[in-house]
């Protein structure tokens, strides 16, 4: 199963490596990385940013997202799996411009539709402030649980 084969109807999965600076610079951008954990606020050049999802890449799968006019809108991070374990810890975020037009739960459908049948369980943290994506991953028939200062949101996918 590669997250590069991920389609939905309006996203596509690529190469991260293959946005632009401006693209990079839209998802690193303050109001969109302000509830991610601290490693995304700190990234103010594109070598930064660059070298940044480098190393977060030694320890998941990073995938860009393009929308429907090819452009990059957002980020799929995706935890390899520990040893023995099927659980993969998910986070995600999209460029402000593509806020509202539910890409968030297109994803996740995406991703569950990818993942269904295979046993892995998808889980999330969502800081209490971010109910934006609280919301996406409740509709999405993620189950939460509070732990420290975040809810973590988990999906099983049967198998």
């Amino acid at each position: 199963m590669n997250l590069l084969d991920l389609r939905t109807s309006r996203l596509g999965a690529a190469r991260w490596q293959e946005l632009t600076e401006a693209e990079l610079a839209d998802l690193f951008a303050p109001k969109v990385v302000q509830w991610l954990p601290e490693g995304f606020q700190a990234q103010d050049s594109d070598q930064a940013r660059r070298d940044f999802l480098a190393a977060v890449a030694q320890q998941a799968e990073v995938i860009g997202l393009r929308g429907a006019a090819g452009q990059g809108i957002g980020l799929l991070i995706l935890s390899y799996p520990e040893d023995g374990s099927k659980t993969r810890n998910l986070g995600y975020l999209f460029a402000e411009a593509a806020w509202g037009q539910g890409l968030a739960s297109e994803l996740i459908s995406g991703l569950q539709m990818h993942f269904r049948g295979s046993g892995v369980t998808l889980s999330g943290g969502v800081m209490q402030q971010n109910a934006a994506s609280a919301r996406v991953l409740e509709k999405a028939g993620f189950t939460p649980a509070p732990a420290d200062g975040e809810t973590v949101y988990s999906w099983r996918g049967g198998g």
